[in-house]
């Protein structure tokens, strides 16, 4: 019995000095590594931590895109607008900065591909407005409640579908139909918008169509933006 102690006694200092010897390795591998890798280790954390504490807290989205702090560098509100130019049917040009939907790529209908297409508005050169049909509708009505008949009221309102002709960076087209995007164009006095791309759009009963406005061309050039703001500039002088 007594042999058996001494053996199980063997064994357990036996296992305590093997653990000893493990914690003595590892803790020289570490007070030696202070030196050599552990210090770019410990570089590559503070870098880490560094970095997170100086990145600008996130934008929350909101209902009023003005309201965002300035942070684009151009002096735009939102640090997501790109300079550019609107242009609509009615020739009035507007330059300043032209922003979407926070965080959203323009979302294009290509038929002849039938698939989605999601482009990055900082892919984008310009978008042309593409009339496929514009007319003046007529008006219908019930001719009386319950009945499956309609009657002409004699008044028209005019009736467009569009689609959307994209020209991006690297010199490539994609156009198709946008089912109804807002965009934005923050100008020296005022942001304008939302206008929206959409796939069609009507006017009021008895407009016509050269009143139904509506963008026809968006330059992203901070080029035509300087050109557009110094011939308005040189207009209100006169």
């Amino acid at each position: 019995m007594k042999s058996f102690h001494n053996e199980r006694d063997k064994k357990m200092q036996l296992h305590k000095i093997v653990i000893a010897g493990i914690l003595i390795c590892v803790l020289s591998l570490a007070f030696a590594g202070d030196d050599g890798d552990g210090a770019e280790q410990q570089s590559d954390v503070d870098y880490w931590l560094n970095k997170a504490a100086t990145q600008p807290a996130s934008k929350s989205k909101t209902k009023t895109p003005t309201t965002v702090p300035t942070d684009s560098g151009d002096g735009f509100s939102r640090d997501d607008a790109i300079c550019g130019v609107v242009e609509l049917s009615d020739d009035t040009q507007l330059g300043g900065g032209v922003f979407t939907t926070r965080n959203k790529p323009w979302i294009v209908w290509v038929a002849s591909e039938k698939r989605w297409r999601l482009i990055p508005p900082a892919a984008v050169l310009s978008i042309t407005a593409v009339v496929v049909e514009e007319k003046l509708e007529l008006q219908w009505r019930w001719k009386a409640t319950g009945e499956p008949e309609k009657v002409y009221t004699g008044e028209r309102y005019p009736f467009r579908r569009f689609e959307w002709k994209f020209h991006l960076a690297d010199d490539t087209y994609i156009q198709g139909v946008v089912k109804g995007q807002p965009i934005w164009i923050e100008t020296p006095d005022k942001t304008r918008g939302p206008f929206v791309l959409g796939e069609r759009t009507k006017g009021k009963v008895g407009q016509s169509l050269q009143n139904l406005i509506y963008i026809k061309k968006v330059v992203l050039s901070r080029k035509m933006m300087e050109k557009v703001k110094q011939e308005q500039a040189a207009g209100t002088r006169q």
